[in-house]
This record gives structure tokens, C-alpha cells and sequence, in this order.
């Protein structure tokens, strides 16, 4: 009888020892880190998160290193072109407020002159200076100064990014960043653009190189815009 018992008793511990060993063990709840691939940042709050929405898909083109043009392809923007204002702190009112009073009318010919600069710059193949000569200095002055007529702010968001430092683990700083989307009708945009574009003077004589190649962006202008 007392075999039997010892026996008994060593087949309980020997299960026990295995249903312990069966269990899974326990997990540990994931760590918030930044993706392997992308931005070294997360969002982790939104202007419409609170209510269940999502980052409109203008903003996730930009955030994600889209360009104008990308945002221009989706369906909703085929016949405008898109400027996007932005601001950046750790104050979300005073963000909030610098939306409010973002001037169409007095941020416009910024957001112009700087896609025009751009649009010469990347056509030139060297430095816009030497390829356009005076013509390039004067052309983004004028675009700076003129007025632009017809544009609207289309919509506003903000996003709240946490950044992290190279091990993708330790937080190094958490900013919002608060975006603008403005629009205007191509063809309107185009015709004050032309007037830009033809109206320019050079205090100097440009090379013949140099007009052929400011000739050249002007009759494909819009084409890389």
C-alpha cells in the first residue's frame, strides 16, 4: 500500500510539473517604438482622433514625404492646384490660433514664388543663377510680390508626433505640427502666373544660352509644377 502511494503521489507532481510547463508564457504588452521603415516618429493624437476619424489622405500623402503634385493626383484635386502652409511647437493653441489667422491673401504669393523657384530649379542643369541668368533672381522677386486672386483655404488639421532618438525606443520629443491646405482653380492660377512669368525685366541682357533656357521652362512650365 505504501508503493502504491508514493506512486501515486509522483505521478501527481510529474503532471502538475507538466500542465505548468504547457502554459504559454506570459507576454509582454508591446512597447510603443518607431517603425523599422519610414519617419522616426508615431502619431499619437489628431485633431479628429477623439472622434473616431482618421488623418485625411491629403495630409497622409504630405506627412509621408508626398509631394503637391501627389496630392493634385487624387481624384478630389484634378483641377486645382494645392499649397500646403505649416507650423510646428509644443503649444497647441497657439497653433490653433496661427490657423485661424492664416491670410490666403498675404501667405499666397509665398507659397507661389516658392514653387516657382523650385520648378526652376529643378529644370536647370546646373545653378539656376548661371542657367537663367538675372531672369531667375527677378522672376521669383516678382512672383514674391505679386497678389494672387482666387485661392481658399480648403481645410486645416494638426497631428501630434512623438519622435525618437536612433535606438527607435527612447522618446526624444513629442511636437505638434499644424497644416493648411489651400487650393485654387488651375486656370486661374496660370493665367496670373503667365503675367508673371512674361512680365520680368532684366537690368542685364541675358546670353543667348540663357533665354533659350528660360524659354524652355516657360513653354513647359506647368508640365513639373
Amino acid at each position: 500500500m505504501k508503493k502504491i502511494y508514493v506512486a501515486l503521489t509522483v505521478a501527481l507532481v510529474a503532471l502538475s510539473v507538466a500542465g505548468c510547463a504547457s502554459k504559454p508564457a506570459a507576454k509582454e504588452p508591446p512597447k510603443e517604438q518607431v517603425p523599422t521603415k519610414g519617419p522616426n516618429y508615431v502619431v499619437i493624437d489628431h485633431k479628429t482622433m477623439a472622434l473616431g476619424g482618421a488623418i485625411p489622405d491629403w495630409l497622409e500623402i504630405y506627412m509621408n514625404g508626398g509631394g503637391l503634385r501627389d496630392i493634385e493626383a487624387l481624384p478630389k484635386y484634378k483641377d486645382v492646384f494645392v499649397f500646403v502652409g505649416e507650423d510646428s511647437g509644443t503649444n497647441l493653441n497657439a497653433l490653433r490660433q496661427w490657423a485661424t489667422g492664416f491670410s490666403v491673401a498675404q501667405d499666397m504669393a509665398r507659397l507661389v514664388s516658392t514653387r516657382v523657384q523650385a520648378r526652376f530649379a529643378g529644370a536647370a542643369a546646373g545653378s539656376p543663377d548661371d542657367e537663367y541668368g538675372r531672369y531667375f533672381e527677378n522672376v521669383v522677386k516678382t512672383a514674391s510680390d505679386a497678389t494672387y486672386s482666387g485661392a481658399r483655404k480648403e481645410a486645416d488639421f494638426w497631428v501630434l508626433k512623438r519622435y525618437f532618438k536612433a535606438d527607435g525606443k527612447t522618446v526624444d520629443r513629442e511636437v505638434y505640427d499644424y497644416y493648411v491646405l489651400v487650393t485654387i482653380d488651375k486656370e486661374t492660377l496660370k493665367k496670373q502666373i503667365d503675367n508673371v512669368l512674361n512680365g520680368v525685366k532684366t537690368d542685364k541682357p541675358l546670353t543667348k544660352e540663357q533665354q533659350t533656357a528660360v524659354d524652355r521652362v516657360k513653354q513647359s512650365f506647368y508640365e513639373g509644377f
